[in-house]
């Protein structure tokens, strides 16, 4: 060492400090906006899923209008086999499900003799169903043929039937 040089005064050590927050807003600020967020969310979601559950399911008169509107697009080139299972099934779940009368688990004859006391129908009704359902078995009993035409009358006289536009005063051949 030499006495003659100057000797440097060491810099001055400072105590470590602690993390430095970064972060612009307090942690409680930010707690409390998160909350806030999270309850207009679940208020969100909330006032969507009862305003959807308000929606009132569709009648048995609206689902078998829609089935058969379905069946009226499919008439051209259909299997008149399945056609007349198809708009069978429609009409007798129509009945069964708007008067509950048990049309989808007796054969024709058994539901039409079960209709003969019943005032649900009106005569005219009545005649128009059992020829309905007379068509509707020979397609799906017998395979008997049908064209365009007869399954889009098959079509009119099952629409006829869910909306009870049967005529009074009209003989039983004049409502298919």
């Amino acid at each position: 060492m030499n006495p003659a040089a100057p000797s440097s005064t060491p810099v001055p050590i400072h105590d470590i400090v602690g993390p430095v927050w970064f972060f612009p807003w307090p942690v409680w600020v930010v707690v409390t906006v998160s909350l806030g967020v999270l309850a207009l969310v679940a208020i969100l979601v909330w006032g969507v899923h009862s305003v959807l559950s308000r929606r009132k399911p569709p009648t048995a008169r609206e689902r078998a209008l829609g089935e058969l509107e379905g069946l009226r697009s499919s008439v051209s080139g259909a299997d008149p086999y399945a056609f007349g299972i198809q708009v069978s099934d429609a009409i007798r779940t129509y009945i069964h499900d708007q008067h509950g009368l048990q049309a989808t688990t007796q054969t024709s004859l058994e539901f039409l003799e079960g209709l003969r006391g019943n005032p649900i129908f009106t005569d005219n009704e009545k005649a128009g169903l059992s020829v309905f359902l007379e068509k509707t078995d020979l397609l799906k009993y017998a395979r008997a043929e049908a064209g365009e035409s007869e399954m889009i009358g098959l079509l009119e006289t099952a629409g006829r039937l869910v909306r009870s536009e049967a005529q009074p005063g009209k003989n039983a051949e004049a409502v298919p």
